[in-house]
């Protein structure tokens, strides 16, 4: 019986080891040295998550700031959260109002596809008002398959080719509960090696739909940086997302200095991004 507990306590033990550095690795990756150009053959893919009322107009008031954002990012995916129609219908809104401005702009050309390279999906909520604690794991573990679901390009509501838009290059969030869903499910997925692009340049896929070799350039494709932005009506203090993010995610945002001063690390303070 002792030999037994030995064992099992050794092999618990060494797994711990491996899960705690291999998170470790994971939050502490070096921001990319190179990508390709955003292209038709090197596609570009960013992942935002929308909240209900205040977090999706203070988001897309952040984004309409990025005026080539429909360039930069070939394919763009929105997320909301069931029942929040307001979110969904904004994020249609926002990117007919992004072609429109690119449309507007002498010197640029607009591909055709920029206005059907986008998807609005809906996931689980992660917990409503008021709802009870008891149930509340239920419904964010719902939520969370949705987000690997989405992540993965595997979700209903997708209607981009999931071979060309591959795995996000970028995640923001500001704030909503599902934001913080999106990002354990991205660290789920770089723990099991799932990140990199779907296609190489010959159009095979990847190894192991992984990152390849450091030294090719789409070694550095869809590894799923996240971004927290605090709220702008947080000035003294983190949200419950902005706490539990703040150890997870790759860059932490805040947008009145005084918030910046009261925390001791990760956190920047590049003045306010609502206009």
């Amino acid at each position: 019986m002792v030999q037994i507990l030995i064992v099992l306590f050794a092999t618990a033990l060494i797994l711990g080891n491996i899960i705690f550095f291999r998170l470790v690795s994971i939050l502490s990756r070096p921001a990319p040295s190179s990508r390709p150009q955003p292209s038709a053959s090197n596609p570009t893919h960013i992942l935002i998550v929308l909240g209900s009322g205040g977090h999706t107009a203070e988001m897309l008031n952040i984004l309409s700031q990025a005026h080539c954002l429909q360039l930069d990012f070939t394919y763009r995916t929105y997320v909301v959260s069931s029942g929040d129609a307001f979110s969904s219908l904004k994020a249609h809104e926002f990117e007919k109002s992004l072609l429109a401005d690119l449309s507007n702009t002498p010197g640029i050309a607009v591909p055709e596809e920029t206005l059907t390279n986008y998807d609005v999906v809906t996931v689980h909520r992660a917990r409503r008002v008021h709802q009870s604690i008891l149930t509340t794991p239920w419904t964010s573990l719902k939520c969370l398959l949705d987000c690997i679901d989405v992540l993965n390009g595997t979700h209903r509501d997708l209607q981009t080719s999931t071979k060309q838009r591959g795995y996000p290059d970028l995640i923001m969030t500001n704030g909503p509960g599902t934001g913080v869903i999106v990002v354990l499910a991205s660290i789920i997925l770089l723990f099991f090696g799932r990140s990199g692009p779907r296609q190489g340049k010959s159009g095979g896929a990847a190894p192991g739909g992984g990152t390849g070799l450091r030294s090719d350039p789409f070694a550095q494709c869809g590894q799923m940086r996240t971004i927290f932005i605090e709220s702008f009506a947080r000035v003294k203090t983190l949200s419950l997302s902005g706490r539990l993010l703040k150890p997870l995610v790759h860059r932490f945002i805040v947008q009145w200095p005084d918030l910046a001063k009261s925390q001791n690390t990760k956190v920047e303070y590049i003045g306010s991004l609502v206009t």
